[in-house]
């Protein structure tokens, strides 16, 4: 994601990840059922305050880095799988999801 603004879709081999540059905020949603079985991780469907986003590049896993508002932890880095595709998401598209 070369730009500093926006909100994105970025699907992974198990996930959708809606990340609001603007709003710092991201939400993930896993998938489910087959042919992926993925694991609930802390906070999913929630917003979730992004720091910053280290690495979001198609074919190589995405490094976030999260304020899961925990007492003495500064922040939470989260690896996904490998990203498939990162698409910009209009506004009425993003009121939907956040």
């Amino acid at each position: 994601m070369d730009q500093a603004r926006g909100t994105y879709l970025v699907r992974t081999t198990a996930s959708r990840y809606v990340i609001s540059l603007d709003r710092n905020v991201v939400v993930r949603f896993p998938n489910t059922g087959p042919p992926t079985e993925v694991a609930a991780l802390r906070r999913d469907h929630d917003q979730i305050h992004l720091l910053a986003v280290e690495d979001a590049t198609v074919g190589r896993p995405m490094i976030l880095v999260l304020d899961l508002h925990l007492p003495n932890v500064p922040f939470t880095l989260r690896r996904s799988m490998d990203v498939v595709s990162i698409d910009r998401l209009s506004d009425e598209d993003e009121a939907a999801f956040l």
